[in-house]
């Protein structure tokens, strides 16, 4: 400002110089102000400080275009599908943070909300406290089962009258079972909890990568947080719930104990009478067995004395039967040969268990040959109720003629025989040496005889 008014004070006067001198012509005019026009203004530009010429702006280089940036209607349609599998939640308006890439794509991080259709359910054992109510029907359960051992030693009954077979657990009758396996059910059976409510919110989290090509958006290296969803999957949904499904409930709860406490009531009912009968039973056993073991005890004493009456019978029938004096005659057979025989019992001895006796052997038409003998007969009764008597021959007179010489010769002789019932004796008459050749032998025949008076032994 202050220049341009120094030029208006500076060209008045000159403007009045040069109306003092004469016309020039309009061009040499011209021309002569142009070249003195310079030379004021230089001279006015002489008196302007530099510090007050006008500084220059320098205007910003314009801004390049933004790329375009995917939008959530681009984005949203992948990140979806990966959540499809996730059918209990409802899917909310994705969010997005962008940040572009040097490569022209962009990483997104992304929030995709989700929301809980329904009331979300997992299968539980049943309250512990349920169990222990049940506990009550553990003492008849107990009794119900005891062996049979103990109700016998609660009525009295002796160990020895006890059998393995009574010592070993008494099942359930089938009512009773079945009462404790629904009692069982009752308090074990799983149960349906909620474990997440309906419209409960939860954000998943991740990040994705998107690029422009050709117009569309290419969604890849999608990363999803989905671990929350993953924990609720497992979960049955309420919809989901098997009929009759049992939903733990305050008013569930209750009824369930009630119906526990109804069973236990049914259970010990039940069970009284049983345990009271299998006592009773057992007192009825134990009773019986000992009426027959009485009974048992008195018929072998019985038996045992008719044994012994017909043991000591049967001694006296042989002590009398093969006593001094006794004579036994009758024959003797060997295919078609026979002949007469006699034994004549001289002196006895008795002992606890036989009668032992001397005696001779003879003809029985020739009494004056005859062997001596020694003799044993058993007190033994045989199955065929017979006793064995045994008897060696020793030396004596016979008839060498008659077949029996054979054993008479021999160093080995002996009789073989029985004593039956009836007093008479049979067997037969052979030597040791013949064991192999028993068609030998003599078969032994004798009934009981009068004694007659023999004639004296002529020895050989």
């Amino acid at each position: 400002m202050r220049a341009h008014r120094h030029a208006q004070r500076t060209s008045t006067p000159r403007l009045c110089n040069a109306m003092k001198t004469r016309l020039i012509p309009s061009a040499l005019l011209l021309a002569t102000t142009l070249v003195a026009l310079p030379s004021c203004y230089e001279e006015e530009a002489a008196e302007v400080k530099p510090a007050e010429q006008p500084q220059q702006v320098e205007q910003p280089a314009p801004e390049p275009p933004k790329p375009i940036e995917p939008t959530v209607e681009g984005v949203a349609p992948a990140v979806q599908a990966q959540l499809a599998e996730f059918g209990f939640v409802a899917l909310g308006e994705l969010s997005m943070q962008i940040t572009p890439n040097p490569d022209e794509s962009f990483t997104i991080a992304i929030t995709q909300p989700t929301t809980v259709k329904e009331n979300l359910f997992t299968s539980q054992n049943a309250p512990a406290h349920f169990n222990e109510e049940r506990k009550a029907i553990n003492e008849s359960a107990a009794a119900a089962m005891l062996p049979e051992a103990s109700y016998l030693m609660q009525v009295g009954a002796p160990t020895d009258f006890i059998t393995d077979a009574d010592r070993a657990a008494t099942p359930l009758p089938a009512n009773l079972q079945n009462l404790a396996n629904e009692l069982k059910d009752l308090s074990e059976s799983a149960v349906y909890v909620v474990t997440t409510q309906a419209g409960t919110t939860i954000n998943v989290t991740g990040s994705l990568k998107a690029k422009l090509n050709e117009g569309n958006w290419e969604i890849s290296d999608i990363v999803l947080d989905t671990a929350a969803l993953l924990e609720l999957a497992p979960c049955t949904p309420e919809s989901a719930l098997p009929e009759g499904a049992a939903v733990m409930t305050a008013d569930f709860e209750q009824n369930r104990k009630n119906l526990i406490s109804e069973k236990i009531a049914a259970f010990n009912a039940e069970a009284t009478p049983y345990i009271k009968g299998r006592e009773d039973a057992a007192r009825t056993r134990m009773v019986e067995a000992q009426a027959r073991r009485e009974e048992e005890t008195r018929k072998a004493e019985e038996q045992a004395r008719a044994a012994a009456a017909e043991k000591e019978a049967w001694i006296n029938h042989c002590v009398a039967a093969i006593a001094e004096g006794k004579l036994f005659s009758g024959e003797w057979t060997r295919g078609d040969h026979f002949g007469s025989l006699s034994i004549q019992i001289d002196t006895t001895v008795k002992f606890e268990d036989s009668v032992q006796f001397i005696g001779r052997l003879y003809d029985t038409k020739l009494p004056e040959a005859c062997l001596d003998i020694d003799g044993r007969c058993s007190f033994e009764k045989n199955e065929d109720g017979t006793s064995r008597i045994n008897i060696t021959i020793y030396d004596g007179q016979y008839d060498p003629d008659q077949p029996t010489a054979e054993v008479y010769d021999a160093k080995d002789g002996m009789l073989e025989l029985s004593l039956t019932a009836d007093g008479k004796i049979n067997g037969v008459m052979t030597c040791a040496a013949w064991k192999e050749t028993p068609d030998k032998a003599f078969k032994i025949n004798m009934a009981p005889a009068e004694p007659k008076k023999a004639a004296g032994r002529k020895r050989r």
